[in-house]
């Protein structure tokens, strides 16, 4: 067998015999990268579905979740329509509207061929705040507009609302009260300079004397049931406490001899059951994000929160099971609804069923506990994505060093094939000469 010169390719031969000295640590480095990097995944997956979980959590234990859903009817909507919540009791309630709540509004006529009077104290009094805008304070030449600016900016202002309307060859000064209810009253008055008051402000004078009475300040009056009605009076149009759990929203008023409107408050069974499926379902989803996933069942962290999660589910809450009411694991642990125990519960006691789902010491707020450390931004779940990254880290470094090595042992390889392939070409040279 003879060697030529020309049938050495000395980069090829460097490049194979680096590739066979690299492979296993390459391989070794590979699988170390891709262990790290999908590690972090899975617990940037994971911390995702727990946030999801834990906003649905907070969502379902907010004081006007309707988790536990109502369904109502009203009989005359013009006069008012309701909201409920979970704690609403199923009921039946006739309510007249009989006057809804006003802001008080007032308008006062200005000639505006007078200019605003250059001195004096326009106070304003809102059920018993008061204010005064010092006229010498306003800028030369202000206009009722910079008046109006001046009362709503403020800074003792608690709520009257100063505009100026325009109405033909009439300007007023029109001032509102922000908040309704027969107390918040708005009253004003003028204390001219005491020493060379300006004459023009006799006009202003002149406008609080002819002040009309726009809308008057009043209170809404609602009468709760037939006969021997109950008289509610409210500051506002929108009454939460009278009936747990139902806000009555008041659009207008009834007039003498109209039926009151009929309310009827009682249980939404179909969605209820919707909404706790989608809480078993979310649950579900979270928890198998860990067992089914190779990369967190082996951890201890994530295996041991899933447990920890469905051990959450044991004990009772409200001096009851969760499978008491319908609530509870198959055999392949997932979390389903018994129908028939549920709805039971639904019928027989849903305050209590309310209070074991979303109440203060339920099952919500006991995951919403656990789930909490781990959906911060510097938490348990960050401190472990850092842990992996860091291994990832000096995985990177070492394929980087290991790179620089190989190509070490490549320059090595070429510059011993480079010899020989010198060394080669030389013996056939001299060879050839005895030829």
């Amino acid at each position: 067998m003879s060697l030529s010169a020309l049938g050495i390719d000395p980069a090829n031969l460097a490049s194979q015999y680096t590739q066979i000295e690299r492979a296993s640590k390459d391989q070794l480095l590979s699988n170390k990268s891709n262990e790290f990097s999908s590690k972090i995944n899975a617990f940037d997956s994971l911390q995702s579905t727990l946030t999801s979980f834990y906003d649905s959590l907070s969502d379902n234990l907010a004081s006007d979740s309707n988790f536990l859903a109502n369904s109502s009817t009203v009989t005359n909507e013009t006069a008012l329509n309701i909201t409920t919540t979970g704690s609403a009791s199923p009921g039946e309630y006739d309510i007249f509207v009989e006057q809804l709540a006003q802001s008080h509004q007032v308008g006062l006529s200005f000639d505006t061929t007078i200019p605003l009077s250059t001195n004096g104290e326009l106070n304003i009094d809102l059920a018993g705040d008061s204010f005064s805008i010092d006229l010498s304070t306003l800028a030369a030449g202000a206009s009722l507009s910079d008046l109006a600016s001046a009362i709503n900016s403020h800074v003792d202002n608690k709520g009257a609302k100063a505009s100026v309307i325009r109405s033909g060859t009439e300007t007023f000064l029109v001032m509102t009260s922000e908040e309704s209810g027969a107390a918040n009253q708005i009253a004003i008055s003028f204390s001219p300079a005491a020493t060379s008051p300006d004459p023009n402000g006799s006009n202003i004078t002149n406008a609080i004397t002819g002040i009309s009475e726009l809308t008057a300040a009043q209170d809404s009056i609602v009468k709760l049931g037939a006969t021997s009605a109950i008289t509610i009076t409210s500051t506002t149009n929108t009454l939460e406490d009278v009936i747990e759990g139902v806000t009555l929203n008041l659009t207008q008023a009834q007039e003498v001899g109209d039926s009151p409107a009929h309310v009827s408050v009682g249980q939404d069974v179909d969605t209820t059951k919707s909404n706790i499926q989608g809480f078993v379902d979310a649950f579900n989803n979270l928890s198998n994000s860990i067992t089914t996933n190779d990369d967190l069942k082996r951890d201890s962290l994530a295996s041991s929160l899933a447990r920890s999660l469905r051990n959450d589910f044991q004990g009772t809450f409200e001096g009851k099971t969760l499978y008491s009411v319908g609530i509870e694991f198959d055999r392949s642990g997932n979390l389903q609804i018994n129908s028939e125990r549920l709805e039971a519960a639904l019928s027989s006691d849903p305050e209590l069923l309310t209070k074991m789902l979303t109440g203060e010491n339920g099952i919500m707020a006991k995951l919403e506990e656990r789930i909490e450390p781990y959906t911060k931004s510097y938490g348990i779940m960050s401190d472990k994505k850092g842990t992996l990254q860091a291994s990832l880290d000096i995985v990177i470094r070492q394929q980087a060093s290991h790179e620089s090595s190989m190509q070490q042992v490549y320059q090595r390889y070429l510059s011993q094939f480079t010899q020989m392939q010198q060394t080669i070409a030389q013996l056939e040279s001299t060879m050839g000469q005895f030829g």
